[in-house]
């Protein structure tokens, strides 16, 4: 929570709590929705589960569960078997509620290949050809505020969000080494090469096995699909891959 004052610097009634804690009902009084994104930890359904409880008990009316377009698919990996049982739990609720299930986001080429873009001028992902819808996190939560703010509307529906159109890693990154001004190169790494970096890196075994069903998928063209609820829910456009490199140029110079 401590990013919040910086992002938010307006927002004085932002209540903090520890999923490693109970979650007492309080921290949901006068609460009209909440969004719902549970973080990366082993025991997220269990945690999920203390939440969705308290929010109940309080009397909350309205839940957005942000999800994961692979959990429509990935039927062998952890993380979206704990995804699913978490989104059938906000279903199951007393709570009014909508589940997000967003494609991969744009922002990983920042948060995971930023440092590589600028000390080895490449991208390296084991996505040979394969494509993907990328979607831009703050389209997602713009979506995720209509849905807070319109429950009648959205009420019961799950929604899958992708950008309007489908990129390659190849394609990515040369719209960043254009926007930059040098040239960026895509290196396909071995499947078995990027699992031991990952692991390497210090990520648990499921969240691993998470990601590379993901390239797996894309390369079997499975990840190209474009969905049209952004567009739908905002209004506009998604946001497309130029206008988010040119918005994020900084991040890897």
């Amino acid at each position: 929570m401590k990013e919040v004052p910086a992002l938010l610097p307006d927002v004085t009634d932002v209540v903090s709590f520890d999923f490693t804690k109970p979650v007492p009902p309080s921290v949901f009084a006068d609460v009209d929705a909440f969004f719902f994104m549970t973080p990366l930890i082993e025991n997220q359904v269990a945690v999920s589960q203390e939440v969705l409880d308290a929010a109940h008990t309080a009397g909350v009316p309205h839940v957005v569960r942000l999800s994961s377009r692979s959990a429509g698919w990935d039927h062998q990996s952890k993380l979206r078997a704990w995804h699913r049982t978490i989104d059938d739990s906000v279903q199951r609720s007393s709570m009014s509620s909508v589940i997000l299930r967003p494609c991969s986001f744009f922002q990983n080429f920042v948060k995971y290949q930023a440092k590589t873009i600028r000390n080895m001028s490449s991208i390296i992902l084991p996505q040979g050809d394969g494509l993907v819808s990328y979607v831009d996190a703050m389209d997602i939560g713009q979506a995720a505020a209509e849905c807070l703010l319109d429950p009648k509307k959205h009420d019961g529906q799950t929604y899958v969000l992708t950008g309007g159109r489908a990129y390659g890693a190849k394609g990515v990154a040369a719209e960043i080494g254009r926007v930059i001004g040098k040239p960026i190169m895509f290196i396909d790494a071995e499947e078995g090469q990027a699992q031991a970096a990952m692991l390497q890196a210090g990520n648990p075994p499921w969240l691993v096995e998470a990601a590379l069903a993901v390239f797996a998928s894309a390369k079997a063209g499975a990840e190209a699909a474009v969905d049209p609820a952004i567009t739908e829910l905002l209004g506009r456009p998604a946001t497309s891959l130029s206008e988010f490199v040119e918005r994020n140029r900084n991040a890897w110079l």
